[in-house]
């Protein structure tokens, strides 16, 4: 059974076929900059991010992120979990299928980090990617301030 929000004058397909997330992705967001050239800088290095989705979409798993030398432990590791979002039908146009995800983690001084991303899958390559938006809910491991958000791309690692 699928639980799905539909907005007002939305259509949703009955005989979709929902995609997963199933195995390793790369991972990697950017956040502003008010320093030139660049609007945007890494938020993150490239980081992977292993998950499975199960039958009515819900997502599990774990994102890696290497730390800089220096820091108490080598690598930051936060949980995902959220789900896999259908495609609609609006007067508007179509939206593609997507995904809501929480990543939360044990950062420096026992704090826990909450981050949420929201993104759609891009059709059309060689492989899946999937983009959206990152916001910074508490205690982001880069120091950057709630509500701080940006771009992030995920794509397949290499097999």
């Amino acid at each position: 059974m699928h639980m799905v929000m539909l907005m007002p004058s939305t259509l949703f397909r009955e005989d979709f076929t929902m995609a997963t997330l199933d195995g390793t992705w790369i991972y990697q967001s950017f956040r502003p900059s008010m320093a030139p050239p660049s609007p945007l800088v890494p938020w993150s290095p490239p980081a992977r991010m292993a998950v499975t989705t199960d039958a009515t979409g819900n997502v599990e798993g774990k994102l890696t992120i290497p730390l800089p030398p220096g820091k108490p432990v080598p690598e930051l590791v936060m949980a995902i979990s959220g789900s896999i979002t259908p495609p609609v039908t609006t007067p508007l146009g179509r939206i593609p299928e997507g995904v809501r995800l929480t990543g939360k983690g044990d950062v420096e001084g026992g704090l826990v980090s909450v981050n949420e991303l929201v993104g759609y899958f891009v059709s059309g390559g060689v492989s899946p990617v999937i983009v959206g938006t990152i916001r910074a809910v508490q205690n982001d491991p880069a120091g950057e301030p709630p509500g701080t958000s940006g771009p992030f791309v995920l794509f397949p690692a290499a097999a």
